[in-house]
């Protein structure tokens, strides 16, 4: 899944200040309680995002560094189509091999 800027930027932001002790009071918290968003739902889109570009989940720490990012999506309509698309339902993933 290709990410936007914007995305990358505020889910950058996000994972950051996930390691902080008080994180939801940091600013991309905030907008994630804002527009009512639970944080596995954004673990989707970095985990999309860590497949389809071959990174490590860490990687996500350093693409960005704007502490004080935007929410990238313009409606609740375009975070769920996203959301939709991290999930695999957007498009066609590789099947995975059995175990």
């Amino acid at each position: 899944m290709k990410l936007t800027p914007m995305e990358l930027e505020y889910l950058s932001a996000w994972a950051r200040e996930e390691w902080e002790a008080d994180c939801y009071r940091h600013p991309a918290h905030r907008l994630q309680l804002g527009h009512g968003v639970r944080g596995g739902q954004l673990i989707d889109l970095i985990k999309a995002w860590t497949e389809a570009e071959g990174k490590r989940d860490q990687a996500i720490l350093e693409v960005a560094n704007n502490p004080q990012p935007v929410w990238p999506w313009g409606s609740e309509e375009e975070f769920s189509a996203r959301l939709y698309e991290a999930q695999g339902f957007g498009k066609t993933r590789a099947p995975q091999a059995a175990s």
